[in-house]
């Protein structure tokens, strides 16, 4: 009997972090929130996350920082309660 095992890596855009400058390609844009989950496969379906990492891209040169948990959870917060906000504006008007 052969078992096949393996790892795969999941990616989701978060969302965007903020408005910078791109010291690798000098352009200034939004730059976008990546959370990649690897996963340990059995028959190519993912079973166990054993690592997730943060990361912080440019959307065109995809130069990317690794940031921490709590920071990408406090960019996710700020970008909700915004977004709550404006639903709020344009129920006002």
């Amino acid at each position: 009997m052969f078992i096949i095992w393996g790892f795969r890596q999941s990616k989701k855009e978060l969302g965007i972090v903020g408005f910078f400058h791109c010291n690798r390609c000098n352009n200034d844009s939004e730059w976008r929130l990546l959370k990649i989950v690897s996963w340990f496969t059995v028959f190519f379906i993912p079973l166990i996350p054993y690592r997730t990492k943060y990361y912080a891209y440019c959307p065109i040169c995809h130069d990317a920082s690794a940031i921490s948990k709590e920071e990408a959870q406090r960019i996710m917060a700020e970008q909700k309660s915004k977004a709550a906000e404006g639903s709020f504006q344009n129920q006002k008007n």
